[in-house]
């Protein structure tokens, strides 16, 4: 069992307003919340800082919580939640990004059960790179894993080396225990996280693991750029 939480932060940095742009006559916000409610989530939330995305999620008939606080990250923003509504320190939480309206449920099912079989307190997603391309674009971040462990999160190049080690495409989907994110969002956020604007560094720099699943997703990726945007415009006119 696992609910899932949506940070939806209005003003995001690379695309101006990206999750109330509309694709197909839905916004990207719309279709990621619609994806996650095909999940085995028992609940989906979406947590925002604007009264514009809490009203549209509200007028389609779904949960939506409005933070009270200013945060500088989607899991700081959850944490909120979690402290507001005082759940259990055991209830798995799956964090999806807002901009993810691609993303496919069989991998935030096998997350759950990743987390739930193993006992991890936090993991997240990651898959091969289709191509060399997208291994040196900067907006692609990249994981280095060796098994199930994430040794490093970078944007160019990797804090440290590792042997033996893959680099893997990190999907920007989460999962944590409420008493893990309890922790973690009272850590103050590390160099390497305010450098490169990778919260999940946060956890690494103060030695806490992070999981990694290796998924195989198909048709699945993040909203980052117009690009991107027009990416999901064409696939969808051409499906």
């Amino acid at each position: 069992m696992f609910k899932i939480l949506i940070p939806a932060r209005l003003n995001s940095q690379r695309l101006k307003r990206k999750l109330l742009e509309k694709v197909d006559y839905k916004t990207i916000i719309q279709m990621t919340w619609e994806a996650c409610l095909r999940t085995d989530a028992n609940e989906v939330i979406v947590v925002t800082d604007s009264d514009e995305i809490f009203n549209l999620i509200s007028q389609l008939g779904g949960n939506a919580f409005k933070s009270k606080k200013d945060h500088s990250s989607g899991t700081d923003r959850i944490q909120e939640y979690v402290e507001e509504l005082k759940l259990s320190k055991d209830e798995l939480i799956v964090n999806v990004q807002g901009d993810e309206p691609m993303i496919e449920t069989d991998a935030i099912n096998q997350l759950g059960s990743f987390m739930t079989e193993n006992q991890f307190q936090y993991g997240t997603l990651a898959q091969n790179f289709d191509d060399e391309y997208h291994l040196s674009d900067t907006n692609k971040v990249k994981v280095l894993v060796n098994g199930n462990n994430g040794l490093d999160f970078y944007r160019e190049g990797p804090n440290s080396s590792h042997s033996n080690c893959k680099i893997l495409h990190h999907i920007g989907v989460y999962a944590f225990t409420a008493g893990f994110l309890n922790i973690f969002a009272k850590m103050p956020p590390t160099p390497n996280e305010e450098k490169l604007k990778l919260e999940q560094l946060r956890a690494i720099d103060n030695g806490f693991p992070i999981n990694v699943l290796e998924v195989e997703l198909k048709t699945s990726w993040g909203i980052d750029t117009e690009e991107d945007l027009k990416k999901l415009k064409d696939y969808l006119k051409s499906n």
